[in-house]
């Protein structure tokens, strides 16, 4: 095949290629608002090669337009550039303290919101002392001993606390009348903890109205027959063990039977030689009785319980042979 002819003449072997196809920079428009660019001032860019169509060569116009372009914009984006990204919490600057505001003024409705307060919890807290003290004070009554009818349980100047509650009593035909169907039976009047027993020291008042009381110790029951031979008590015959008398002035003297009524007592001082007691006054009514001592608190080397004791009876005598 001739050089020249064929399918592809513009490359036969040996043939040089043709020079390359010089570039030339497309048409853009020039800068909105911005000035121009100098001219080439070294010619190093191709003549007629000027981009908006004119005779004067000069370098293609910059790209700065497609970013400066308003339109173009990202939210994230300005004029200088893309914007740094924000800092987490824990790097960004510490601001500076605003300054202090000055501290307001209490509100007046506060303050006397919490007066009110401190008030109501005032009173409440002097009402309820005010209720454990009367409380206390109907249950527990205080005496000094005076005198030595007692001794040796008892020494005068002594201090007593006495349960007025220990022989608190209930009637209970008074209440079976609000009950239907309800009969108690006698008696009628009933110990809610607990009868007067042989041996409690009792205050009681002085049963000839005498504004009065008396400490003694409850030596015959309701219904029993006491006596004294010999400065000894005997009950129903039988002769009375009583250990709390150990120490005192042996007693002396006889008294006559004497039978005690229901809901009476009968009581004596522990140092009978110089007591006045059921043996001049008589049974003590049980509704005289102020209540049981439990409690001696001075002075302080005699600090403890009432000395209540119960005695108890010796073998009865034998009748003598006629």
């Amino acid at each position: 095949m001739a050089p020249g002819t064929g399918m592809w003449p513009n490359l036969t072997m040996g043939e040089a290629s043709p020079p390359p196809r010089r570039l030339s920079w497309p048409a853009l428009p020039r800068d909105h608002g911005a000035a121009a660019e100098a001219d080439d001032p070294e010619g190093t860019w191709l003549p007629g090669s000027d981009p908006a169509g004119g005779g004067a060569s000069g370098p293609p116009p910059t790209l700065d337009w497609l970013f400066r372009d308003p339109r173009r914009w990202a939210p994230q984006h300005g004029p200088a550039g893309r914007l740094a990204p924000p800092l987490p919490p824990a790097a960004r600057p510490a601001e500076p303290p605003a300054p202090a505001a000055a501290a307001a003024p209490a509100f007046p409705s506060r303050g006397r919101a919490r007066l009110r307060t401190v008030a109501r919890e005032l009173l409440e807290t002097l009402l309820l002392g005010l209720l454990v003290f009367l409380a206390v004070r109907a249950t527990v009554h205080h005496y000094r001993v005076d005198g030595s009818s007692m001794y040796p349980a008892l020494e005068d100047g002594e201090f007593l606390l006495v349960n007025s509650l220990a022989y608190s009593r209930i009637d209970l035909a008074a209440l079976a009348r609000w009950v239907p169907g309800w009969e108690p039976g006698p008696p009628a009047e009933r110990y809610l903890f607990g009868s007067p027993q042989r041996g409690d020291i009792v205050v009681f008042h002085h049963p000839s109205g005498v504004h009065r009381d008396l400490v003694k110790r409850v030596i015959g029951l309701p219904g029993e027959t006491i006596e004294l031979r010999q400065g000894t008590v005997y009950i129903d015959g039988r002769p009375l063990l009583e250990p709390y008398l150990a120490g005192a002035e042996p007693a002396v003297g006889d008294m006559a039977p004497v039978r005690i009524p229901p809901g009476a007592y009968f009581v004596m001082g522990d140092n009978r030689n110089h007591s006045q007691d059921s043996r001049v006054l008589g049974p003590i009514p049980a509704d005289r009785i102020v209540g049981k001592a439990f409690l001696t608190w001075w002075p302080r080397d005699r600090f403890g319980p009432a000395p209540n004791a119960a005695p108890r009876f010796a073998a009865a005598e034998s009748p003598a042979p006629e």
